[in-house]
């Protein structure tokens, strides 16, 4: 008899922890690499915010997705209840002046963004209210092929490749929220360029209402 409440204490023990890591793998604010909400993927977004993001986040160029995108300029974004959230930490294109050299494949530009010999990109991190996800490898979407960009002083110097290190969010509850992004590039074509790292910490107030 001893030994079965043994047992029993711990088949117990052992369901809960279950349980909770469950509940803490449901309540991630920030959806897989792989999700599709919406039917839209980290690729498809990448070529919808192309302009957007190299036209310095016009507002003319916002694209029509079903999605609130957080971008900095706003004092904060007021949304819905339900409202699915795309967050974009860092993005790079093949406009002048080219970082390094320009990736030709997926593969080549996971190397690209993460090896400290090239972007080194490292950190990434979203956190809401206080929850962080880290944001790696997976998150990276591109080379996509896009329009001319806007990042340019004239046609020639004009990109058409953009690599997007992004994710996709959860709608949030009603109330006041917090989101911050972390990271930054940190390798040798990257101070190459603009002589230091570049280090980006925003955080977007989001009022879901």
């Amino acid at each position: 008899m001893r030994i079965f409440k043994r047992l029993l204490m711990i088949v117990a023990v052992l369901t809960a922890f279950a349980s909770l890591s469950a509940g803490t793998a449901l309540a991630s604010d920030v959806l897989p690499a792989s999700a599709h909400p919406h039917g839209w993927s980290l690729t498809r977004m990448t070529s919808a915010i192309a302009l957007f993001n190299t036209s310095g986040n016009n507002a003319a160029y916002y694209p029509a997705t079903p999605f609130q995108i957080l971008y900095t300029g706003p004092s904060g974004f007021t949304v819905r209840p339900g409202t699915s959230f795309f967050v974009p930490l860092f993005w790079v294109d093949d406009s002048v002046p080219v970082l390094g050299t320009w990736p030709a494949t997926h593969e080549d530009a996971i190397s690209y963004f993460f090896d400290p010999a090239q972007l080194g990109g490292k950190g990434f991190v979203i956190t809401v209210d206080g929850r962080s996800t880290p944001i790696r490898h997976a998150y990276l979407a591109g080379p996509v092929t896009t329009p001319p960009l806007l990042d340019c002083s004239e046609p020639a110097s004009c990109g058409t490749h953009m690599i997007v290190l992004g994710a996709f969010m959860h709608p949030l509850t009603p109330g006041s929220h917090s989101v911050r992004i972390q990271g930054g590039v940190y390798g040798d074509d990257v101070i190459a360029v603009y002589g230091g790292p570049i280090v980006e910490d925003i955080t977007y107030p989001v009022t879901v209402r």
